[in-house]
């Protein structure tokens, strides 16, 4: 019933499309030009166009043109940016009914980036420099210049991120001092499944067709609902509008590193001699690693043998600047293989995972002033685990299937010209099935209605926002949000912004039903509340003639309700852990962020974190580290195409637990004696070369002192990795 009442909605929204269409109808203008990167003499392909103050917006083609058809008579005022260039802007463009208006553009070369379209931190589009929510990029460049294999490699060296480890060998990100299952990791702005250790395993995701990476700090649940509470880690892939016709590489590292990749792209562009764009991707690649284990005697790696594939075909179709059509499919499975004992007993464990997904998403824009939006997510996940003695007989076995289909409606209007106006409906469907689980089967759904308002007064943007959601297990929230951007002059802006937070418990926090062989048992509670907290953030961001930026973030961040373990009792010899919300816990700090252009090919990147986290008790939170430092020289000669950094870091000393059962660091009567991991430093080095735009080599040493601090630091040692990648366009 649930399913053909959600049809029905679907097809209804989809009706509406085309009533609607014939309503705005009228007689109509197109705009046509192209964009220009520095002196070059042909045009760019690739590069962003927006219709400011509306929903429109396209790209150039493989020719560097853009087109924008069907456009009603007005005046309009366009603003074109390409990655590493400043963006520009054509002002009061008039469109005549039946006339072809052609304009270019002409951008000129920037060091620091802040013409990046970003679309994490709100429903709009906006420049990164223009966004009123504070947001940090990570390009396709940055990503390539950590020569990592995964994307962990590349999380590892932002200011304010950390990496945990949890105790199926998986690898997850903190933000500003709060836990990793309070970071929502997106793929294309879509939730996926498969959570290990009650976070998403950062490991499963590749690097190879990530566009770029956005983070924003804080509560983001007034967009995201649950888990967003610390906040979004977004990988944006690459589409095959822009993709090259063929790319491939093989990378070759220490411990057994094997990466290969393949992507191959088809684009058909004026398709019957109308503004009409089809577009095709398909990727695939193997991830192989040997692993880490420095000590034999101890029974216990470091870090798992691993197997990887991962694929995914991606359809793209655009009619004109009106319609857009997105289908995409990915396919992921892996294996895991590690020591999981100690001194005494001889343990091997092997998980593996098999992950689907499909998304499908339609947007219309009816006039310049009004556009609607509909997708479907599904995400679905199977992970085992099994567990072998000394003898290599069996002890234990477990499966676990974990699914997600994600319904999402949306109408964006523009209501007067200073202010854009989101609204929508969703419905999120989570399901469990599991050996763990009382019952074996679990499900619940949450229905979710959102509002998002934004408003353009001169030299201030301000956006308010909110998110209803009702859950068939634990009730109804509302998470509100207000961000606010204000611009003293070209280049100094201040960013400052409220946000409410929540998580819903999780199905295994509420259900679990686990005996151990090993003498202990875990026990879920239904009766637990929602996490809730209340942040806070205010910013100050400069820039002078792409000499220096600057940005400055402080952030405080209050948590009430914490989700966490505690020893329940003992019976029968066993100890008994369940879970329980206690009172609350705060986060607070500073970060810094700087870029500058020293000399003619050398930039400089700076970065520093200051963070705090105590309960309640005052007591300061484990496993988060309270000073980072890091530091990055680019190198970049006008010969060879080659390109050069060196990058390191700085880790502050910091409190553990080396004693992973006791879990009772929030209560006031149990004393906790610390651990501390010594403060360290690392090192990379990288060295690459482009060769007629398509050829590229690259080599580099990550951790060049060969510096460990396991488990809880930095756990592989020195690593060499060369890199050769061919690019058929």
């Amino acid at each position: 019933m649930r399913q053909r009442f959600t049809g029905l909605i679907f097809f209804t929204y989809l009706g509406s499309f085309l009533f609607l269409n014939n309503v705005f109808a009228t007689d109509y203008g197109s705009i046509h030009g192209r964009v220009y990167l520095g002196n070059e003499n042909n045009a760019e392909p690739g590069a962003n166009i927006l219709v400011l103050g509306t929903s429109w917006g396209t790209t150039t083609n493989h020719l560097g043109e853009f087109s924008l058809t069907r456009i009603p008579p007005g005046h309009y005022n366009l603003k074109a940016s390409f990655i590493g260039y400043e963006s520009a802007e054509q002002i009061n463009v008039e469109v005549l009914p039946g006339k072809n208006t052609l304009i270019d553009f002409h951008l000129r070369s920037s060091v620091i980036v802040m013409d990046e379209v970003v679309v994490t931190g709100s429903y709009v589009k906006h420049l990164l420099k223009d966004t009123p929510v504070i947001t940090e990029v990570i390009t396709e460049q940055k990503v390539a210049d950590t020569g990592g294999s995964d994307l962990v490699d590349v999380i590892r060296e932002q200011t304010g991120i950390e990496i945990s480890y949890g105790i199926g060998r998986t690898q997850s990100a903190q933000l500003q001092g709060l836990n990793d299952n309070h970071v929502l990791i997106l793929v294309d702005g879509e939730r996926i499944t498969g959570k290990v250790d009650g976070a998403l395993d950062l490991g499963q995701i590749p690097i190879d067709q990530i566009k770029r990476i956005e983070t924003v700090k804080g509560p983001m649940s007034s967009i995201y609902g649950s888990d967003a509470l610390g906040g979004v880690i977004n990988i944006i892939t690459k589409s095959p509008i822009r993709a090259p016709l063929v790319t491939a590489s093989v990378d070759m590292g220490t411990n057994g590193r094997q990466d290969y990749r393949l992507a191959m792209a088809k684009k058909w562009e004026n398709i019957r001699g109308q503004d009409r764009s089809l577009a095709i991707g398909l990727s695939g690649n193997w991830n192989k690693y040997f692993g880490v284990d420095y000590e034999l005697s101890d029974n216990f790696s470091e870090l798992p043998e691993y197997d990887k594939k991962n694929s995914s075909l991606n359809l793209f179709y655009r009619h004109e600047n009106h319609l857009e059509f997105d289908l995409k499919s990915t396919f992921y499975k892996d294996k895991n293989e590690w020591l999981a004992g100690d001194k005494f007993s001889l343990f091997t464990d092997i998980s593996g995972n098999t992950k689907l997904g499909n998304t499908m998403r339609m947007k219309y824009s009816f006039t310049p002033r009004f556009a609607m939006q509909a997708s479907v997510n599904y995400s679905g996940n199977e992970h085992t685990l099994d567990e072998y003695g000394a003898s290599g007989k069996l002890v234990k076995s477990d499966v676990s299937t974990t699914s997600l289909l994600n319904y999402r409606f949306q109408t964006t209007v523009l209501p007067y010209k200073s202010s854009v106006l989101t609204l929508g409906a969703e419905q999120i469907i989570d399901a469990i099935e599991s050996d763990r689980i009382i019952n074996r089967e679990k499900d619940y759904t949450t229905n979710v209605l959102f509002f998002e308002d934004e408003w353009i007064l001169s030299s201030l943007t301000l956006t308010l926002g909110g998110r209803y959601s009702d859950n068939s297990v634990y009730g109804s929230f509302f998470a509100p949000k207000v961000s606010m951007l204000y611009s003293l002059g070209d280049n100094l802006r201040l960013r400052g912004g409220y946000g409410r937070g929540f998580r819903q418990p999780s199905m295994k926090e509420l259900y679990i039903d686990f005996l151990s062989t090993v003498g202990y048992a875990v026990l879920g509670a239904p009766d637990l509340k929602p996490e809730k907290s209340n942040g806070y953030n205010l910013g100050v961001e400069y820039e002078a003639n792409d000499v220096l930026w600057l940005r400055l973030n402080s952030f405080y961040n209050q948590v009430e309700s914490l989700i966490d373990y505690y020893t329940w009792g003992v019976e029968n010899g066993r100890t008994i852990f369940s879970y329980y919300n206690i009172y609350e816990a705060v986060t607070k700090g500073v970060e810094v962020d700087a870029t500058l252009n020293l000399i003619s090919g050398v930039t400089g990147e700076f970065g520093y974190s200051y963070t705090s986290a105590k309960n309640n008790n005052g007591i300061d939170l484990p496993y988060r580290v309270p000073h980072f430092f890091k530091w990055k020289l680019v190198y970049e000669p006008n010969f060879w195409g080659l390109r050069g950094n060196i990058r390191g870091r700085w880790f502050a000393e910091k409190p553990v637990l080396d004693d992973q059962v006791n879990k009772d660091i929030y209560s006031a009567d149990i004393p906790i004696n610390y651990s501390y991991v010594s403060s360290y430093f690392l090192w990379d080095l990288q060295l690459s070369s482009t060769i007629d735009d398509r050829f590229h080599v690259q080599a580099g040493i990550n951790n060049l002192t060969n510096k460990k601090s396991y488990p809880f630091g930095q756990i592989k040692g020195r690593e060499f990795y060369l890199s050769f990648k061919v690019t058929i366009n």
